[in-house]
């Protein structure tokens, strides 16, 4: 029994190490995008009232916890049901130095009983980056809110997003 118990506590003890092992070098980071939607084509899908699909896109810009400042692009689609929903999105982080990564992501929105303001959450992946984020691996989260109506033209938002990610060795 003392001999199965100390097994047990070893393999647990190395499976730990190696756990923490494939963790090392993985860094987080966390920022707020503040967005403009640009332009939203919604259309009716006529199966029940209320019922929508659309694309949307957005710019902004991205504040950083460490500081920097990114340019924020966001291209997504919806698909809600008096306001409430799934959506997809791709968004393209552009820094002053040329950097880049770009996310894609999926969520769903939430509207309040009036559909005045919504809420987002959802969960993103890097599926590339550039320069200083070239080989950017991770993913993350987000949460948010939209200040209007509608995902319509001229609608003010934002999102806080927190990844953990690593970059290869150079």
């Amino acid at each position: 029994m003392r001999a199965k118990l100390w097994f047990t506590i070893v393999a647990v003890g190395i499976l730990a190490v190696f756990a923490t092992g494939s963790l090392a070098g993985a860094e987080t980071m966390k920022w707020r995008v503040s967005w403009h939607i640009l332009k939203a084509e919604v259309i009716q899908v006529g199966d029940v009232p209320g019922h929508v699909i659309g694309v949307v896109d957005i710019g902004g810009l991205a504040s950083f916890e460490s500081g920097e400042v990114a340019t924020h692009s966001h291209k997504g689609t919806i698909d809600y049901m008096n306001g409430n929903g799934p959506h997809e999105n791709y968004m393209i982080y552009t820094f002053e130095d040329g950097s880049t990564f770009v996310t894609k992501g999926q969520g769903t929105t939430t509207a309040d009983p009036g559909r005045k303001i919504s809420w987002f959450k959802g969960t993103f992946s890097f599926i590339q980056g550039s320069g200083r984020f070239a080989g950017i691996e991770g993913s993350g989260s987000y949460t948010g809110k939209r200040l209007a109506p509608a995902a319509a033209a001229g609608a003010e938002a934002y999102i806080d997003c927190t990844a953990t990610y690593t970059l290869p060795s150079r």
